[in-house]
């Protein structure tokens, strides 16, 4: 019996800091930064720069449990334009980073995916037959050959474009400036998921995305040290892209399920993390 008693307060105790943890947000201020992935871009209620439009973006159900919150999300952002925001005369970003408890970050989605997703859109809409199929219920496998290999080359020639390396040092850099003007704050980022996977009529964009974004989130995910911690996306949404985002209207965005995860997460890493 006492065995039995003595684990169940065991569990207990391990439980408290996280309850506790996210109960001490209430009287702490989040900022989040990034690109269309933090503003809510996709959701139904979402309202183009007005980032506060869509009640389901993790960013407002997570900011919901903090005494103050701010998101200075942009669409389209890349990690340079983030980075060039930062260090931006106005200072308006530099103010939010030093006010701020917690900070999320989501970026690099820009750099990578957009590319690549336009030109899986020119290939895709290039093949009127198969597009038609689709629509009309009429597709059939065999149909996948000749479109898997056009969507391949389309997607590696965009890829190519893409300097990973790069990117991972904007992202970097930021985390550096906002360590160093609030090294108090507790700095999430997020690694970049793959808006392709688990779609059969998107496998070949996918086999592309994963070599080269394992390489952009190996990078992202050494960040990770002192008062900086990584959400790992990118497992999360393995193989469920067309459960967790609108890819399936050749829209790389989460939808409301995928921002529930990624609020998820978030939630998680806070209230592991503690303050």
């Amino acid at each position: 019996m006492r065995r039995i008693l003595l684990a169940v307060f065991t569990v207990f105790l391990m439980l408290i800091p996280v309850t506790m943890s996210m109960g001490e947000t209430a009287d702490k201020k989040l900022t989040v930064l990034g690109d269309s992935i933090a503003s809510g871009y996709g959701l139904a209620e979402y309202t183009p720069g007005n980032n506060y439009s869509a009640p389901l973006s993790f960013g407002n159900m997570l900011g919901a449990e903090f005494e103050s919150y701010r998101n200075f999300a942009v669409d389209g952002r890349t990690s340079r334009q983030l980075l060039d925001a930062l260090t931006a005369p106005s200072g308006t970003l530099a103010n939010a980073v030093c006010d701020a408890d917690v900070i999320v970050v989501s970026i690099g989605g820009n750099d990578f995916l957009q590319p690549m997703i336009s030109a899986v859109k020119k290939a895709a809409m290039g093949d009127y037959e198969l597009i038609a199929a689709i629509f009309k219920g009429e597709f059939r496998a065999e149909m996948l050959g000749d479109y898997s290999q056009r969507i391949l080359t389309s997607a590696l020639d965009a890829a190519k474009l893409v300097d990973v390396e790069k990117t991972a040092e904007n992202i970097r850099k930021c985390v550096k400036i906002i360590s160093d003007a609030n090294p108090n704050a507790r700095i999430i980022l997020m690694t970049v998921y793959d808006p392709f996977s688990g779609n059969v009529l998107l496998k070949a964009a996918s086999d592309v995305a994963k070599e080269r974004l394992s390489i952009l989130n190996t990078e992202i995910m050494a960040m990770e040290n002192g008062n900086v911690s990584v959400t790992d996306v990118y497992s999360a949404f393995d193989g469920r892209a067309g459960e967790l985002t609108n890819i399936n209207k050749l829209d790389i965005h989460p939808n409301a399920e995928g921002h529930n995860r990624i609020y998820e997460l978030l939630r998680e890493k806070i209230g592991t993390a503690g303050f």
